[in-house]
């Protein structure tokens, strides 16, 4: 009957999936995603899986990429937190290496799509979704349709909040996800935690602060106030029933899930604010399944 390969490209790891006809992930791989910045390499280990997953009958592949996709021609115009991906037809080159449909969408949509459909968020018609990892990435539902435009997600993680010169990947300054993503939450605690054991992930400064070590508690306090106030500004735009939070940094759900709301409720406007559920993705493999299931998508219709 044939499988959809998903590919989940993020960061730090990259995550491929076969997924089946029942919306169940068969196999799955995950590798670093710093060796495979490089375009050359990053293709070839594409050619390796599927020759690796030959045997399943892969039909179409589907891969959810870090940054700023053209969906229908699956050009990648660039990718903030991944250089030397600037202008480039990634959807047409493996195309003509792999000999199958290639299609691509922003990592933030594919999710948004597998939360929708199985996940967290299949009983809402309005939903924000996140994907809290390297960088911030955000996507919309709005009347059960992904919001989309000719270049892929809303970049909910790129609009500013702050009149700083905290510089971000994207080439601005001041966007949420400089005060979010893992790597300025590190950076943050690290600057904070001087003469002491630096963090090495944001596991790190999770099990720390369930220890109630001073600094990672206020690495928290941050991250909360200044997502719940970025929320409160999409909350009073969009009108979400649930927003729905994924990626690495989620991992600290349950110490940050009650500050941001506090926040949002007392932000946001009461009516949209009272309203609004903060929830964790609830899909192991997200990223993997709404990468499969866009190729699944476009195939069939």
């Amino acid at each position: 009957m044939g499988v959809f390969l998903g590919i989940d490209w993020g960061g730090t790891y990259i995550k491929a999936g076969l997924l089946d006809s029942k919306g169940k992930v068969i196999r799955r791989i995950v590798y670093a995603s710093a060796g495979l910045s490089q375009k050359k390499v990053f293709i070839n280990k594409i050619k390796s899986l599927v020759e690796e997953f030959k045997a399943s009958k892969i039909k179409g592949i589907g891969i959810g990429a870090p940054g700023i996709i053209n969906r229908d021609k699956g050009f990648i115009y660039y990718l903030p937190n991944i250089p030397g991906w600037k202008n480039f037809p990634l959807g047409d080159v493996l195309k003509k290496e792999l000999r199958l449909p290639v299609y691509l969408d922003n990592d933030a949509n594919v999710f948004a799509l597998a939360e929708s459909r199985y996940g967290a968020a299949k009983d809402a018609s309005r939903a924000i979704f996140l994907t809290l990892g390297t960088g911030l990435g955000g996507s919309i539902i709005f009347n059960r349709q992904i919001l989309n435009t000719e270049v892929s997600a809303l970049e909910l993680g790129h609009v500013p909040i702050s009149l700083s010169n905290r510089a971000c990947g994207c080439g601005g300054k001041g966007c949420i996800e400089t005060f979010v993503g893992s790597k300025y939450l590190l950076r943050r605690y690290n600057s904070l935690n001087k003469g002491k054991d630096k963090a090495k992930n944001i596991k790190d400064i999770f099990q720390r602060a369930l220890k109630k070590e001073k600094e990672a508690l206020i690495i928290w306090e941050e991250f909360s106030y200044a997502l719940g106030m970025f929320l409160s500004g999409m909350v009073n735009i969009f009108n979400p029933q649930v927003i729905i939070c994924g990626g690495g940094v989620s991992g600290a759900y349950r110490i940050f899930r009650p500050k941001v709301i506090k926040v949002i409720r007392r932000q946001a406007m009461w009516p949209q604010a009272g309203k609004v559920t903060l929830r964790r993705a609830k899909l192991k493999d997200a990223g993997i399944i709404g990468a499969a299931l866009l190729a699944k998508d476009k195939i069939k219709g």
